[in-house]
């Protein structure tokens, strides 16, 4: 092969290369993506993002429980630790809009977690997308796992209940102006999934909050969408939970209450 040939040839794949490292996760971000958004209890869309090429950027199809399809453009602008986010390209009425989203990777290493833009504080209403990219060496699970979780004040005083965290918590949740949820706390590590239904309309809402404390008898709790920190104390009976939210004030209706699930 003539020497020109092989610096030309070279020289593509150095910069092919350096593109490559330039993406997220070092281009490692699969290929098809499954994925559900949901902006109400009634509007539900399913479908797969597709990547094009050795991009960033994936073609969005979805269809609605009627069968109607929907179509836009996804970028995946950054990754940091399990914090993604991304860029919605959107075409309506005639132009493309632009939104913004931002998740959260699971435990598992593969599923995300998130909303858009356009939720605004919605509780009902996010997206979950399963890529199918190789899990990191080193997942989220057991990267909370060796974490070190900070222990409120007072936490060695002796004279109070401790109890064993468990997996699942079962919930009421008052905290939320209008909503009585009820639901499950699942714990992985440091993330801890919530899984709502409201008592009343029956919408439901699902997303991660952050286990920041927990000593056996004190839990803090750290939910990223709301913007609000959830602190309770463990009861006499060694598994009820009770506490209260901080956007809640002096209002004493503003509670939440877990059973322990051992």
């Amino acid at each position: 092969m003539p020497r020109r040939s092989v610096i030309l040839l070279a020289a593509a794949w150095l910069t092919a290369a350096a593109q490559t490292a330039s993406l997220p996760r070092g281009g490692d971000l699969g290929r098809e993506w499954q994925v559900e958004e949901w902006n109400s209890t009634s509007l539900v869309l399913r479908g797969k993002w597709v990547r094009e090429g050795d991009s960033a950027r994936f073609r969005a199809f979805y269809s609605d429980a009627k069968g109607r399809p929907a179509t836009w453009t996804v970028e995946i602008v950054a990754i940091e630790g399990n914090q993604v986010r991304l860029k919605i390209l959107m075409p309506l009425r005639g132009e493309i809009r632009t939104y913004s989203a931002t998740g959260e990777i699971q435990s598992d290493g593969r599923t995300i977690r998130g909303k858009a833009e356009w939720c605004g504080r919605a509780v009902s209403c996010g997206f979950r997308a399963v890529t199918d990219w190789k899990p990191a060496a080193k997942g989220v699970a057991q990267v909370a796992a060796t974490a070190a979780v900070p222990r409120p004040s007072g936490g060695d005083r002796t004279d109070v209940v401790r109890a064993h965290p468990g997996r699942l918590w079962r919930v009421i949740d008052r905290t939320t102006p209008g909503y009585e949820w009820e639901g499950t706390w699942t714990f992985e590590g440091r993330t801890v999934r919530f899984a709502y239904r409201d008592r009343k309309s029956g919408a439901r809402a699902e997303g991660t909050m952050e286990l920041q404390a927990w000593d056996g008898a004190y839990v803090r709790l750290y939910n990223q969408g709301a913007g609000g920190t959830y602190e309770g104390s463990v009861q006499p009976d060694g598994r009820t939970v009770r506490g209260t939210a901080r956007p809640c004030g002096n209002d004493g209706a503003c509670r939440w209450e877990a059973v322990i699930e051992k």
